[in-house]
């Protein structure tokens, strides 16, 4: 576990909840200060697209900042993060939204250095830019109108769809078990502990990734959730969601086999 504690910092903007996540959200492009912030530098924008959060520089090149992990309007969002960076060095940014009266209290904290060479380090020097950050974003959301504009987006898995680049996906099929902490007698469907998988499944519908779940009817107790993820191997992503971010799994009430699936099929909509 490590030893650098996050970072928390909080700001009061002058909006209303669903003002206050719209703005940091949907319109994140309009208010991050790029040209000192970011990977392209600046002329480029960013947005949360497909369950990720996007740059774009001035010629066009994307690169990946993060994941979404929770997506719950208009209460928080969560993402990993890694700017020019790989996924196995992701932190993690946790943001929520609490009414004050007619304002929002908005806390981020960022956690997870230990993936850093250098923990201590990276720390102090995210502790100098979100106050600049968020800066930025407490004078927009107080803007008439803050919300709507060019530029907004409806959220993680609209506006860019969840295609990723090329049209490309990664299918993962969870197959769920009773695990060693499963009751032994009675359904685990009737378990108060079963609503931690419940949450689970709610925090992947709301990222974009899940398509399907529910359980095999011939076989007690077990299931099968169908998830897409945006873009191309993504397989320890998914593996690292089924494991750690289902409550269930993670204390052994389920057990969870991840298998890649490859899609040759599907039937048209509509």
């Amino acid at each position: 576990m490590s030893t650098v504690p996050p970072i928390r910092r909080e700001v009061l903007v002058d909006a209303g909840t669903q003002t206050a996540f719209d703005v940091f959200t949907a319109g994140i492009g309009r208010w991050w200060p790029i040209a000192d912030h970011s990977v392209h530098g600046a002329g480029g924008t960013v947005a949360f697209t497909g369950g990720q959060l996007v740059e774009q520089s001035a010629t066009g090149q994307q690169t990946l900042w993060g994941t979404v992990t929770r997506w719950e309007p208009p209460a928080a969002v969560a993402f990993t993060w890694y700017p020019g960076r790989t996924p196995e060095q992701s932190s993690h940014v946790e943001v929520t939204f609490t009414a004050t009266g007619p304002q929002t209290l908005v806390t981020v904290i960022h956690s997870g250095w230990e993936v850093y060479a250098d923990p201590a380090a990276m720390r102090a020097e995210y502790d100098h830019g979100w106050p600049v950050v968020l800066g930025h974003y407490q004078e927009h959301a107080g803007l008439p109108g803050a919300e709507s504009g060019p530029g907004a987006e409806s959220g993680p898995g609209e506006g860019g769809g969840l295609d990723g680049e090329g049209g490309k996906q990664t299918w993962v099929a969870l197959l769920h078990r009773p695990g060693p902490a499963a009751p032994p007698d009675g359904s685990v469907f009737d378990d108060p502990r079963f609503a931690e998988h419940v949450a689970f499944l709610n925090r992947m519908r709301e990222a974009g990734y899940l398509v399907a779940a529910g359980p095999i009817m011939d076989a007690a107790g077990e299931g099968m959730t169908i998830l897409r993820l945006p873009g191309t191997g993504q397989l320890a992503r998914a593996t690292m969601l089924a494991t750690e971010d289902d409550v269930s799994v993670a204390q052994g009430f389920f057990s969870v086999t991840v298998r890649p699936w490859q899609v040759m099929m599907q039937a048209s909509v509509g």
